[in-house]
């Protein structure tokens, strides 16, 4: 069971991800067919995101033994997210971002610069100013990421149809 601190974090990293163009959003996602729980995952019409939210340093380090961390998983992008400085930028795993929140604030530490957001397949011209974004790019396994989406298209559909 999710903490306080652990479910106010999710909260503020999924207002994250919608800030920076993320239409569909989804928190504490579990679906058929992927293992992989996000915290936040995320859907532009040109990429996906996760957030993994810690709480402790522990959990953290745990965290890198998921067998979605070596190959797949979902999230073109992946981020964590902490408290401020719970974990250092020099921890974070090659290609995953990270986010410190303070108080009701989320600041990026590790992360491209701007809010360009390019897809794994992107036109020549593009690839030419997405460098540094490319560096961050994951290949996920979009079946699971069908998979999460149909979870939320049903949600949306099941919440629409009790009004």
């Amino acid at each position: 069971m999710p903490s306080e601190e652990h479910n106010r974090l999710t909260v503020l990293g999924a207002r994250w991800l919608n800030r920076n163009g993320f239409a569909v959003v989804a928190t504490e996602l579990t679906c058929f067919g992927s293992r992989e729980q996000p915290d936040v995952i995320g859907f532009r019409s040109s990429c996906s995101a996760i957030i993994e939210v810690k709480v402790s340093r522990a959990d953290f380090f745990a965290d890198s033994k998921k067998p979605e961390r070596e190959s797949g998983g979902l999230g073109n992008y992946r981020f964590y997210l902490c408290p401020e400085d719970m974990i250092k930028p020099e921890e974070v795993p090659p290609r995953w971002g990270l986010l410190y929140v303070k108080g009701r604030s989320v600041k990026s530490i590790v992360k491209p610069k701007g809010n360009l957001w390019p897809s794994l397949v992107m036109q020549p011209e593009l690839a030419l100013i997405a460098d540094e974004w490319i560096a961050y790019q994951h290949t996920p396994d979009y079946s699971a990421e069908r998979q999460a989406l149909f979870s939320i298209a049903r949600r949306l559909s099941a919440d629409s149809a009790q009004v």
